[in-house]
């Protein structure tokens, strides 16, 4: 169902139209008007807003709302489209902006209170063993309270090293103690990784789109990121990338998501990450691999990372339990092949240690065994929401939108009809306190601004499809008003 406003809004919009109300007659006041239809006077103030938006209506200081010449605005919109389509489109000043400053203005949107904040990089608080780590969490401190009192050392707990390396041998990741670093969350395992190969001024290669805060943590480290372009439903493109490896000098690294890629949700083919490995053999670089989703198929069973496969210590492996564990631990970890002695000098200059209560309760939980049942479970969960959500994207927003849907991950990408500008759609959304990802994000260019990327990891209840019909309904303005209708 429509907000009230926006009803409001179409029915004097209409009676505009039928000539119920002439050009330049006064409307009526916001008071009288929220009267004759039993709203507040709120809505009839942001219907009013909403009209003058399109030209529909005008405010003259002191005296009310007008019917502005709407028939003579709408030519001229349509003299404008014209003389546009004569020469190259203007470039938004949005667009123009740093990746920094992007970001900067997602934090000021998002932060406003949200119903249904559907950029987020987790699934909902149920779908993770909450309750489990928590009792464990009980257990540790009335055994050992004074274990908070003592000054954390080491490369990470050992008892938390021995549990994940038997979780990736799982996978084919055959690691020793020595060989794996606990950090703080893959954030800090991806900027280590990125200062132990590359200086200031060199270039990395990134998959495109990629995830934001890579592109921000390369842009804050003075590198510059090269975007090679990722084949839906197959991840970065080899033949583009062996272009840009031969084409680019002085390329130091491949940072890469091989299993569900964010935001696309794709994972590549065994072949091709064996591929990608010769590809970072042959030029002698490191590969970044970032396998945070890898735990997130919607398949039953978990993919290996091109790790597996690294016997000369060409990949960086990273990985972390916010996504498919414990998004508040902010737990991540390392393993650094040959640049691991590099790594774990940087680590400790950065933050010196990783705080362990944390790997204690994880630890635990890993030893429990509980692992497998809770990743079962989340991935059960995820695969049912798909087609739900996606018979939600067919049936609300409007025709013309594209959806990949994913391997992997909570996310949906979806491509809207081409000049619909995301970050004003989420402008909109989040005065309907709704949230998602534009897609203008997920490049240093503005090549994906009509696009935008959904969190799906949340149950499929009244609440996200009326969200999802809300972002439909938004769209579907945008397209009216870039039409001039």
């Amino acid at each position: 169902m429509q907000h009230s406003y926006r009803q409001l809004a179409d029915h004097l919009m209409h009676e505009i139209k039928a000539g119920n109300y002439q050009v330049g007659e006064r409307l009526p006041s916001v008071r009288a008007y929220a009267g004759a239809h039993e709203v507040s006077a709120s809505t009839v103030i942001r219907c009013y807003r909403y009209l003058e938006g399109l030209g529909m209506v005008t405010a003259r200081s002191k005296s009310g709302m007008y019917v502005a010449d709407w028939k003579a605005q709408n030519l001229s919109r349509k003299d404008q489209r014209q003389a546009n389509e004569s020469k190259p489109p203007a470039v938004e000043y949005d667009k123009l902006m740093s990746h920094q400053h992007r970001m900067m203005q997602l934090y000021a949107l998002t932060a406003q209170p949200l119903h249904l904040g559907l950029h987020l990089a987790s699934a909902a608080p149920q779908w993770y063993p909450c309750e489990a780590l928590a009792k464990i969490g009980q257990r540790l401190l009335r055994h050992d309270a004074q274990a908070i009192g003592v000054y954390p050392t080491g490369t990470g707990l050992p008892v938390l090293k021995s549990a994940l390396i038997h979780h990736l041998a799982s996978f084919g990741v055959d690691l020793q103690a020595q060989d794996l670093l606990i950090t703080n969350g893959s954030t800090e395992a991806l900027s280590v990784a990125l200062r132990a190969v590359a200086q200031a001024g060199d270039a990395v290669i990134v998959e495109s789109p990629v995830y934001f805060g890579l592109l921000q943590m390369i842009e804050n480290l003075g590198l510059k990121a090269l975007e090679v372009p990722c084949v839906a439903g197959a991840g970065i493109s080899l033949e583009a990338l062996e272009y840009a490896l031969e084409h680019h000098a002085g390329v130091k690294a491949i940072v890469a998501m091989p299993n569900f890629q964010n935001p696309l949700g794709c994972a590549m083919s065994e072949k091709n990450k064996r591929r990608l490995l010769k590809l970072v053999e042959h030029y002698d670089i490191a590969l970044i691999e970032d396998d945070v989703f890898g735990d997130l198929s919607h398949e039953a069973e978990r993919p290996q990372p091109v790790k597996a496969w690294d016997r000369h210590g060409h990949v960086i492996y990273c990985g972390s339990c916010s996504k498919s564990m414990a998004p508040a631990f902010r737990l991540g970890w390392i393993a650094g092949g040959r640049y691991h002695a590099r790594i774990a000098a940087l680590k400790l200059s950065h933050s010196l240690v990783t705080p362990l209560f944390e790997q204690a309760v994880l630890a635990e939980f890993l030893h429990s065994g509980a692992l497998p049942s809770h990743l079962r479970k989340l991935r059960e969960r995820l695969v049912a929401n798909i087609p739900l959500v996606l018979a939600a994207v067919r049936r609300y927003f409007p025709a013309g939108t594209l959806v990949i849907s994913p391997a992997g991950g909570w996310w949906l990408w979806l491509e809207l009809p081409e000049k619909v500008d995301s970050l004003a759609l989420l402008r909109l959304a989040v005065s309907e306190g709704i949230a998602f990802t534009p897609g203008v994000m997920f490049s240093n260019s503005a090549k994906y601004a009509h696009f935008m990327r959904l969190n799906i990891g949340r149950p499929w209840d009244r609440e996200l499809e009326q969200g999802i019909k809300i972002l439909g309904q938004l769209v579907a303005q945008l397209m009216y008003s870039l039409a001039g209708l």
